[in-house]
């Protein structure tokens, strides 16, 4: 049985939740202190914290239509065969976080300058709603991310004051910034719309458009701080977040974060709006620069339109030739045909040589976007472009996820290297053919100028002058088309991408400091913290209560004496008296004959051995027992308050032979007449020969013809082996053990010395009990008799 209690493994000993609990509520203030503390300290994070909000918009991309900058009408069929782009969404993410972008945005903003309103704990920017408006010389040196401090004086003059130990200044002449380390301290006054110049910034403060009532600022002070546009954009560019927010679909959300609601807001409609322009300013600038070829190329060929028309003119009036004849009128035809075919294989040829030169000058970048397949006939090449667009697709794609010097990103390389050296080859040989292919058409041509060369020679002149004639004329009306779709594609101003959801807050307040979930951190780090500590530090073989006792020791616990203070209630006196009547009664039931000897010890000193054996003495007296209280303890006595006052008329000189009579050192209680005791003082000799001599043994034999009870108060057993001296004639063994002072490891002890006498009945008195503990937590005291609670500390002489 004792083997399993004090095992090595047991699971209920390991995991006690209900003696940690009740550690728990023992130390409850330091909970409550705890949980103050943390509760205190989360609120004053969220009061000195920014708030941040996020405010997101989503725009669509349509990644699949035609763009228009390159001629190409929605209205009008057709267009100049120029290289397509195939738009990427991964590249519009690109753009959209570009740096160039965001800081267009934040200039057209005036984001280089921040409002705030002076607080007691700390500053509150102000955005949508200021006294004063800052216009920066951008172009003249300025002090940057130091408070410029103003005081409204009236409504037209105010007081401006910069004091800084040390500050950064602008150099706009090279777009540097130089941090100066020295104080630096400035204060004057100037007029609303006065420049402020000094050699480290220029600026003007105006008024708002708006009118301004001083008491909505409440009186508060107010300043303003100049930033780099470099670094408010390189900001944005780190918190911006753009997503595309379904893999199948081609609408892109874009997430900005800031203490104010409306900046962002304000951020991310210009940011869209100025994508959205530079993406019709680039359509637009396609456009002008096609537009302008176009032009060009009329404007020369109109000119030699209208010298071949001359001449036509001029020599059909000199040498009166009016009309082709047959024969030349079939030659033209069948040239022209030819022409037009040769001018088609050179166009594709030139093309053919673009697309090789400029894969060759571009194949290690990137950012090389693939043209598209348009106005190509050759499937295989086709094939291969279409392929080549996939890879820098996937490659696009993949650097979001993985690194340049991944595995993924190496085959992904390989696979692109391939492919573009497979199109080189087939772009090639694409070349080649058209070559061949152009050679037949000059051999053709050949065969017909060699039958236009018999003609006669008026005959030949006019085919040769009208030929170029209907060159010209069909290059004119081709080009002056092509000028009409571009004029008709510029003028739609209607973009292939267009905000879907306008910008606005998301979720109902600020996403940090989130003050739910900081309350809640807040609450559980005061619980963890004390636990933590009780788990750690707490002592662990203290023991608190008697299920502790019942878990670790096969010795019975007879009773439990209440835990009482002086200065408790009558409640709390009388639960004490009950609980040592509850100890006398089990006593009588335990079926020990009378006389009976009790031998009540502890491990340590300060258990309440002493206490436990008079009040004990006292509780069986006033049942009507006769009691005597001997106290053993000859190096510490306790019985007696002072034990001098015994003056050698102790046990200690009863033993040594200096008392004949045990009468002469037996004392009466003052107040129960049942109840006498016998004191002790210190012994100078050898302890341990007076209590084993036969003196003491024949002393305790004679007096059980007196006494119903002998109560002795031993040593305590952990410090001298006195008790075990005095085992042979103890009937009864008790074992006091007090809450918060006796340990664990004393149950081991305790189980060693009541086995050395077996036949002996050893009981552990549990001391110091809670009194919620103690007869179920009964509060009241029973009955309405007024008897006296006798309860003493020590004894007196």
């Amino acid at each position: 049985m004792r083997q399993e209690k004090t095992g090595t493994f047991n699971a209920r000993q390991e995991v006690n939740l209900k003696a940690f609990l009740k550690k728990m509520f023992k130390y409850k203030w330091l909970f409550l202190v705890s949980i103050c503390t943390f509760v205190a300290l989360a609120l004053l994070y969220i009061a000195i914290t920014v708030p941040r909000y996020e405010v997101s918009t989503s725009i669509l991309i349509d990644s699949s239509g035609s763009n228009r900058a390159l001629g190409d009408s929605k209205y009008v069929e057709g267009g100049v065969g120029l290289i397509e782009v195939e738009k990427n969404l991964y590249n519009e993410v690109g753009i959209i976080k570009s740096f160039s972008l965001i800081r267009q945005t934040v200039e057209d903003l005036d984001f280089d300058v921040s409002y705030f309103s002076n607080g007691l704990i700390r500053d509150e920017e102000r955005y949508d709603f200021i006294p004063f408006k800052v216009n920066l010389k951008r172009d003249k040196p300025q002090i940057y991310e130091v408070p410029f401090e103003i005081v409204l004086l009236n409504d037209d003059r105010y007081r401006l004051t910069i004091d800084t130990d040390e500050f950064t200044v602008s150099n706009p002449t090279n777009g540097s910034v130089r941090l100066v380390e020295r104080a630096f301290a400035f204060s004057e006054e100037f007029d609303f719309g006065e420049e402020v110049v000094h050699e480290y910034f220029t600026f003007e403060l105006e008024k708002p458009a708006y009118v301004v009532n001083m008491d909505d600022f409440g009186g508060d002070g107010f300043s303003f701080v100049a930033h780099n546009l470099d670094d408010v954009a390189a900001h944005y560019v780190e918190e911006l977040d753009v997503n595309n927010i379904d893999i199948q679909a081609s609408i892109l959300k874009i997430v900005s974060a800031g203490s104010k609601v409306g900046k962002e807001k304000d951020f991310l409609t210009k940011l869209t709006d100025n994508y959205i322009q530079e993406k019709l300013t680039s359509r637009n600038k396609i456009a002008s620069t096609k537009e302008d070829f176009i032009r060009n190329q009329l404007s020369i060929i109109s000119d030699s339109l209208a010298k071949v028309e001359s001449s036509m003119e001029s020599f059909k009036k000199n040498e009166q030739a009016i009309n082709l004849g047959a024969t030349a009128t079939n030659a033209l035809n069948q040239t022209q045909d030819l022409q037009v075919e040769g001018a088609k294989i050179r166009l594709d040829i030139k093309y053919y040589n673009t697309l090789i030169q400029d894969v060759i000058d571009n194949r290690d970048n990137d950012d090389f976007v693939i043209p598209s397949a348009t106005g190509i006939n050759d499937p295989l090449l086709n094939q291969n472009i279409i392929e080549l667009q996939r890879l820098y697709a996937e490659k696009s794609k993949k650097k979001f996820f993985v690194t340049s010097e991944s595995e993924v990103m190496s085959i992904l390389d390989d696979q692109i290297k391939e492919s573009t050296d497979l199109l080189l080859n087939n772009l090639r040989n694409a070349v080649q053919s058209s070559r061949f292919a152009l050679q037949r058409v000059n051999s053709q041509m050949a065969n017909f100028n060699t039958q236009i060369n018999t003609l006669p020679t008026q005959e030949n002149q006019l085919l040769t002058i009208e030929r170029k004639s209907n060159l010209y004329a069909d290059l004119f009306n081709y080009l002056n088309q092509e000028l009409a779709k571009t004029g008709i594609a510029r003028a739609e101003s209607t973009s292939d991408t267009r905000v879907l959801d306008a910008a606005r807050m998301v979720g109902n307040g600020p996403v940090s400091p989130q003050k739910k979930l900081l309350m809640v951190l807040a609450i559980t780090l005061g619980l963890l913290l004390p636990m933590g500590w009780i788990a750690i530090f707490s002592p662990k073989d203290i023991i608190e209560d008697v299920e502790q006792i019942q878990e670790r020791s096969d010795i019975p616990i007879l009773s439990a004496i209440v835990q009482h203070d002086a200065k408790d209630s009558d409640i709390s006196l009388w639960k004490l008296k009950e609980s040592f009547r509850d100890l006398s009664t089990k006593l009588s039931l335990l079926g020990t004959k009378v006389p009976c000897v009790l031998g009540i010890t502890s491990i340590m000193p300060g258990e309440g051995k002493t206490y436990t054996s008079i009040n004990l003495g006292i509780t069986l007296a006033e049942a009507g027992k006769k009691v005597l209280i001997i106290d053993t303890d000859m190096r510490k006595p306790g019985l007696v308050k002072g034990f001098h006052a015994v003056k050698g008329k102790g046990l200690t000189e009863y033993l040594q032979g200096d008392i004949l009579s045990p009468n002469d050192i037996i004392r009466a209680h003052e107040e129960v007449g049942n109840l006498e005791f016998l004191p002790t003082s210190v012994a100078k000799g050898n302890v341990h020969e007076l209590l084993s001599g036969p003196k003491l043994k024949q002393l305790v034999e004679s007096l059980k013809g007196t006494y119903d009870y002998i109560i002795m108060d031993t040593p305590a057993v952990g410090l001298v082996s006195d008790f075990l001296t005095l085992s042979d004639f103890i009937d009864v063994n008790l074992f006091v053990v007090r809450r918060n002072i006796a340990r664990m490891k004393f149950l081991q002890d305790l189980e060693e010395i009541a086995s050395h006498g077996t036949e002996k009945k050893s009981f552990i008195v549990f001391n110091g009990a809670l009194k919620e503990n103690h007869k179920y937590g009964y509060g009241h005291k029973y009955g309405l008799n007024q008897e006296k609670q006798l309860v003493n500390d020590t004894l007196s002489i």
